[in-house]
């Protein structure tokens, strides 16, 4: 659960592995029809993407970039979670 009035909780996931859970303020992440920004208290979303990369603002301010294959993103209830093949 998330622990800042800011942030919501989110999971990248591949077959292999969970590369990352935690809190984030944003994520921007890159949808078939261009790049997006999700937030706290987002509306429910399920979105196709496409490989590129993904950045996550965390709530110490800092960011982590991934980039991905193509895969998919939900967001429902303020959790979050990317679906790729590969991450690197």
């Amino acid at each position: 659960m998330a622990k800042s009035d800011k942030g919501f909780d989110v999971d990248i996931v591949t077959p292999q592995k969970l590369h990352f859970s935690g809190e984030v303020v944003s994520v921007i992440a890159p949808g078939q029809d261009g790049l997006f920004q999700v937030m706290k208290n987002h509306a429910p979303l399920l979105s196709a993407l496409k490989g590129g990369k993904v950045r996550l603002s965390l709530a110490d301010k800092s960011e982590k970039t991934f980039t991905i294959s193509d895969g998919f993103f939900e967001v429902s209830g303020n959790k979050a979670i990317l679906l790729t093949e590969s991450v690197s």
